[in-house]
């Protein structure tokens, strides 16, 4: 008997690679960046894990085993294709075509599969894998990659993949519950989220970048024996079901205070993330030796339901701040739903060593991912502008992602490079949401840049604003805005020197009621720019603040003694974005603008701006 199901484990690969496409095209390309209704959208996506469910009744007329090879090949050409694709629609079916193939093919597997041991532990394996694989990465995923390089190890895992689908499934005297083929569905969004998720680490504070994604994907290598032999690591299903739902909790109350900044991942998350993987992976161990009837169609029926209900929880977690409802919960409750499936678990008849295989694979992935400052390219050095004013840019990256749905980030931050500012100021940028690719934007835009990066969450810990820059840093602290549009805002106040002048720039994506119907946010921004200005201090407010000139809105900044450094300029043309003038530079009297700049690309939905400002 195998002890793991490498066809499971390469087509898990395979599979995140898919999701990490078609959940961003949902967004970007379906959802047009909030234009297209929430109920268009969710009926989009439904429709593809519904259509799983046919596999069931499929196999009356087509043995199971096909039925997996025929997915499995689906999902391997629409994957080619995908790396093919340049954004738009293209995109958006083949990954949808691949994840319909992925579903197929997970579902006619469980239906094949009367052992689920090594099918749950290739599972994790598959998770564990993707998470060193995209940690090493980091984050741009090789279908946002060009050139010939992407091909080489995307070639590997699909040939190998193709190999182990003709491979014929193993038996077992005992087949397991129907019901615990359902777990695998809920499992994902709890990996995708939280615990096998590097980028979330990253955005942890007081973490290097580099160690936080290394101890995550060693634990996520280290914990496929956890799977593998539930009974030694953990000794009773409790044990693993208590951790995952302690973990759970952990994400849910993750957030702290740190160096003035609100609602930040504290360090100790990290250490949660770790139990968490080590918990999943035990509690899907302790689930393939809960026994069943021998009912294959009940099998496939219950996977394609934990994938419908990944779904669910997907839309339940990342809507909830379009709805204005807490979301924490979600995590809690889907980790209570895991946990419930094993707690009455038997202990497994027969347990396999992976311990040295998991180390080994652990040490590779920690070195794939210290290897990373080796071969990354953050393109050519450069300096700010030398010419005795104090350049700043402003740039809402629409979480990494251009008008065609593909992933931008590296050419926002060379867009970025060639305005030469001193001061970056970025809105919309995502640390590590699932929904988005699960990297960490600001890392990356930072490390290309080359600037220091203060970080400010705005609807969670790792999605809000940020500040780059290359001066001095004499104060950092930030202020929530009262509730207005669906993701929450604040205003990150941080006090630079240059050329022996204090400044305080306040970066800042306000997300007002609509039509401003309440002037809150406006007011309370200036509040704080009267406030830091008081001392004889200059003040820049600058960001995507939602409002046009001359609009009441902009009457309030206007009335705080703030002035439109970009006025001389204006109005900016933007036909490739469509923007309107909402992105500012807004400065107090003691500075002016000029050699303004208005960069329509279209790798975000906004255009990226900038100002040189000069003390009067």
């Amino acid at each position: 008997m195998s002890r793991i199901r490498w066809d499971v484990l390469l087509g898990v690969v395979v599979l995140a690679d898919v999701l990490h496409v078609f959940l961003p095209s949902l967004i970007t390309l379906v959802g047009s960046a909030g234009s297209t209704p929430a109920e268009v959208m969710g009926g989009y996506a439904l429709s593809w894990f519904v259509a799983a469910f046919l596999t069931v009744p499929l196999a009356r007329f087509a043995p199971a085993a096909r039925l997996a090879v025929a997915g499995g090949v689906l999902l391997v050409a629409a994957r080619i294709v995908l790396q093919l694709t340049d954004g738009g629609d293209p995109q958006l079916y083949a990954s949808s075509i691949g994840l319909l193939g992925g579903l197929v093919w997970l579902t006619a597997t469980a239906m094949t599969v009367r052992d689920a041991a090594p099918a749950m532990t290739g599972f994790v394996a598959g998770l564990a894998a993707a998470t060193a694989l995209h940690a090493a990465i980091e984050g741009i995923d090789l279908v946002w990659r060009t050139g010939l390089v992407p091909w080489l190890p995307l070639a590997v895992y699909l040939a190998l993949f193709a190999i182990t689908l003709t491979r014929r499934p193993e038996g077992s005297e005992t087949p397991a519950a129907p019901r615990i083929w359902f777990a695998a569905g809920p499992a994902f969004p709890l990996w995708g989220i939280w615990t096998g998720n590097a980028a979330h680490a990253q955005a942890s504070a007081g973490w290097s970048g580099g160690v936080a994604a290394a101890v995550v994907t060693a634990a996520a290598a280290l914990s496929v024996a956890a799977a593998a032999r539930p009974r030694f690591w953990t000794r009773h299903p409790l044990v693993p079901a208590a951790g995952l739902v302690l973990s759970a909790a952990g994400f849910a109350a993750g957030r702290a205070t740190v160096d003035g900044v609100h609602g930040v991942s504290p360090s100790w998350t990290v250490a949660a993330q770790v139990l968490g993987q080590f918990a999943l992976a035990g509690c899907l161990g302790w689930a393939a030796s809960v026994p069943g009837p021998d009912r294959p169609g009940r099998r496939g029926t219950a996977m394609a339901g934990g994938w419908l209900l990944f779904v669910v929880l997907m839309f339940a977690y990342y809507s909830a701040y379009d709805l204005g409802t807490p979301n924490r919960w979600v995590p809690v409750v889907t980790a209570l739903g895991v946990a419930a499936l094993i707690v009455r678990a038997p202990a497994p008849r027969r347990e396999h060593s992976l311990e040295v295989w998991a180390a080994a694979a652990a040490v590779v992935a920690v070195l794939a991912v210290a290897a990373i400052p080796l071969w990354r390219d953050t393109g050519p050095r450069w300096r700010p502008v030398d010419d005795g004013g104090l350049r700043i840019a402003a740039y809402n990256v629409r979480m990494g992602y251009g008008l065609d749905g593909t992933m931008t980030v590296t050419q926002q931050a060379d867009v970025l490079r060639a305005m030469r500012p001193h001061i970056v100021v970025l809105g919309e940028v995502d640390r590590a949401w699932l929904l988005n690719g699960g990297r960490d934007s600001l890392r990356l835009m930072s490390e290309r840049l080359g600037m220091r990066a203060i970080w400010a969450p705005a609807a969670d810990e790792v999605w809000g604003d940020a500040l780059l820059t290359d001066l001095p840093v004499t104060s950092v602290r930030n202020k929530p805005l009262m509730k207005g549009g669906p993701t929450g805002a604040q205003a990150l106040a941080v006090g630079l020197r240059w050329k022996d002048r204090d400044v305080t720039v306040i970066a800042t994506h306000t997300q007002p009621p609509a039509d401003w119907s309440d002037l809150g946010q406006a007011e309370q921004l200036a509040d704080l720019a009267s406030a830091a200005a008081r001392d004889g201090r200059q003040v820049v407010l600058a960001g995507d603040l939602n409002l046009e000139p001359g609009s009441r809105p902009w009457h309030t900044l206007m009335d705080a003694g703030l002035t439109d450094a970009l006025a001389a300029s204006r109005p900016f043309a933007t036909p490739v974005t469509g923007s309107k003038p909402i992105d500012h530079v807004l400065v107090t009297p003691g500075l002016t603008g000029r050699d303004a700049a208005n960069k329509d690309v279209p790798y975000s939905d906004h255009p990226a701006i900038a100002v040189t400002l000069t003390a009067r």
